[in-house]
């Protein structure tokens, strides 16, 4: 596991300054992350079964579609809350990653989903601060998205490691299992041929005593 971005006061104070826009509308700003998400990646639709598409591949949004951004943008205002101490998210996220390994055997989530939550992520919040150039300047808003990668690079790091092990343990599962169906079938293959063989030393005697 890679350490959590070592933030000064001042890159604190830059963060949390930035989640007072982007936490003005976090649904929206799911929502916005989303969208770009499924357009950069369309194959990431199928991890949202629920979620309703319109005839050209366009998510509509639903409920259920506002619900999943919303809980994504809830991960990162849990990391802002937490900037002073990250590594209380580390059991937290590495939770989400376990529950996404058994979305990778249903649904087919893949790994390199990752990067594209980040650069999804990273867009949006250049693209929402950029819009607020009476607070932002270009410095600022240059500085607060490279920590911005920081911190979503950790928190996706964590959640990874978590969905790693995941598989890891339903790989191991499967071996176990795979092999515990191999010695049954062994055992009862054996137990089959040693009756067939008790049978055929029972019928000689028979057959040679009626004889006599």
């Amino acid at each position: 596991m890679e350490p959590w971005y070592d933030f000064s006061l001042s890159d604190k104070q830059l963060m949390r300054k930035s989640w007072r826009i982007l936490g003005e509308d976090m649904e929206g700003f799911g929502m916005r992350i989303y969208s770009m998400i499924f357009n950069q990646c369309p194959e990431a639709r199928r991890l949202f079964p629920f979620m309703k598409f319109t005839t050209d591949g366009k998510e509509k949004k639903t409920t259920e579609f506002s619900f999943q951004a919303l809980r994504f943008v809830q991960v990162l205002e849990s990391a802002i809350v937490s900037i002073d101490n990250l590594h209380s998210l580390d059991v937290i996220l590495d939770n989400l990653g376990r529950r996404h390994g058994k979305l990778e055997s249903a649904t087919g989530f893949q790994a390199y989903f990752w990067t594209t939550f980040i650069e999804c992520t990273i867009f949006q919040v250049r693209a929402t601060l950029e819009r607020h150039r009476r607070e932002w300047d270009k410095r600022d808003v240059d500085s607060v998205v490279y920590l911005w990668r920081m911190l979503l690079k950790n928190v996706i790091n964590r959640i990874e490691l978590g969905y790693n092990t995941d598989i890891a343990n339903r790989t191991t599962n499967n071996i176990n299992s795979s092999n515990g169906a191999s010695r049954k079938t062994s055992v009862a293959t054996k137990s089959t041929i040693s009756m067939q063989r008790g049978d055929g030393v029972n019928e000689v005697p028979d057959s040679r005593s009626s004889q006599f």
